[in-house]
């Protein structure tokens, strides 16, 4: 397959997923608490995947020895997910993508101080160039001297963006222990099942007709933006792909416009490009170095 193919795919998972970014903000723009958006993504998730399940062979494909990981990573993504989504309804829909789109800056970190992995100078140099776009992005002049700052929002999106940094380290963990992506995905959908049935509870109002269609958008748009991701990630290098997730940011930059009425300045787009080029090389230089372990090995 043609690596143009898999950039392809990439960006028509961004725009998937800034569809996703975009239903959130509209759904809780009209009123539905977050416990009952994000218990609907567990639901719809869940119900989506159980015939494969069934067809597959039932509950004996969920078995894993590494349940200890699945709840990491099922913490990790309901953080994640949590404040991600919180700060859509906080600050411009572009600017909570472009700081959710830190991930990788972070993974490097957690890849050092957690994972024992070793670099050298250039990755982090990268990174620190990667976190002046963060800077930007979040503190730059928006005009009369005014930047967002570290408000509910910033710090919503930052941690929101940590902890799906912790999703990726432990995702490369169970991915390199063989555990299947479905298994991932259907676990990790289980657990924020059993995480927001009580708060949603606690705040429960009936969808309106309105709301319910946000919420199956979102829905279906997240599995087909995972399924064209994943089929990409077959078809062209991290190195290539990478960068293409910033994407998103001009995508919500122009949902935000013409949905919300958002007019985003300088900053946004200046630090967005910092990030991405930092991105970008950080991926591509982790690709020659799996090679080159990989040419070590055989």
């Amino acid at each position: 397959m043609s690596p143009l193919s898999g950039i392809g795919l990439m960006l028509v998972a961004m725009g998937l997923f800034a569809v996703v970014s975009a239903c959130g903000k509209a759904v809780l723009s009209l009123g539905l608490p977050l416990p009952l958006f994000m218990l609907s993504r567990a639901v719809l998730t869940l119900l989506f995947l159980s015939p494969w399940l069934a067809r597959r062979g039932g509950a004996g494909l969920l078995a894993t020895r590494r349940p200890w990981m699945h709840l990491g990573r099922g913490i990790c993504g309901v953080l994640s997910m949590g404040l991600s989504t919180l700060s859509l309804s906080l600050i411009p829909l572009a600017d909570a993508i472009a700081l959710n789109q830190a991930r990788p800056l972070w993974l490097l970190v957690i890849a050092v101080l957690f994972l024992g992995e070793k670099v050298g100078w250039r990755r982090p140099l990268a990174a620190i160039v990667g976190f002046a776009g963060v800077m930007v992005v979040a503190f730059g002049d928006r005009g009369a001297g005014v930047g967002m700052g570290l408000n509910a929002g910033t710090i919503a999106a930052l941690t929101g963006s940590i902890a799906g940094a912790g999703v990726g380290a432990f995702v490369r963990r169970l991915a390199a222990s063989g555990e299947p992506p479905f298994r991932v995905v259907f676990l990790y959908a289980v657990i924020s099942l059993v995480v927001w049935t009580v708060p949603s509870l606690a705040v429960w109002q009936t969808p309106t007709l309105p709301q319910a269609g946000y919420l199956v958008v979102a829905a279906v748009a997240a599995m087909a933006g995972d399924f064209c991701a994943s089929l990409a990630a077959r078809r062209a290098e991290a190195s290539l792909l990478a960068p293409v997730e910033f994407v998103q940011v001009p995508l919500g930059a122009a949902i935000g416009f013409a949905a919300f009425g958002e007019r985003p300045g300088w900053p946004l787009f200046a630090g967005a490009a910092l990030m991405t080029l930092s991105v970008a090389y950080i991926a591509r230089r982790e690709a020659q170095l799996a090679r080159a372990r990989a040419l070590e090995g055989s």
